[in-house]
Formats: C-alpha cells, sequence, structure tokens
C-alpha cells in the first residue's frame, strides 16, 4: 500500500479569529478542485485559533486535517 503524501500548514501569523477563519475559507476555495485521495491536506494555527478554525472547517465540511502548534 502506497503512502499518502501530507501537505502541511504551520502559520506564524498573528491573525485575530476572524482572519484565521478567512484565510482557512480562502485556502478551501483555492484547493476546490484538489484530488484528496492523492494528497492529505492539514493546518495548524496557533493555539489561540484552534477552536475557531476547528468550527469552520467543520461547519463547512472541509477536508483539511487540523493539528496544534
Amino acid at each position: 500500500m502506497a503512502r499518502t503524501p501530507l501537505i502541511s500548514g504551520n502559520w506564524k501569523m498573528n491573525l485575530n479569529h476572524f482572519e484565521a477563519i478567512q484565510l482557512v475559507q480562502k485556502l478551501s476555495y483555492e484547493l476546490r478542485n484538489h484530488d484528496y485521495d492523492k494528497v492529505e491536506v492539514s493546518v495548524h494555527p496557533p493555539f489561540t485559533d484552534l477552536r475557531s478554525v476547528q468550527t469552520v472547517i467543520d461547519a463547512d465540511r472541509m477536508l483539511f486535517g487540523l493539528g496544534a502548534q
């Protein structure tokens, strides 16, 4: 069984909750035609934005993984 590559983004930006949500929504829009069976995608926002990003990923049914820094 072949491994699935992972693209993981760990951002070092001081964003407020609304800006963090907007960033993840923009990323989702840019990757709308991405084949998630070939490459997994995960985002790793700062601790202070984890819950906001998790909420939007779940609500919008984004296919991103979520991790913490």
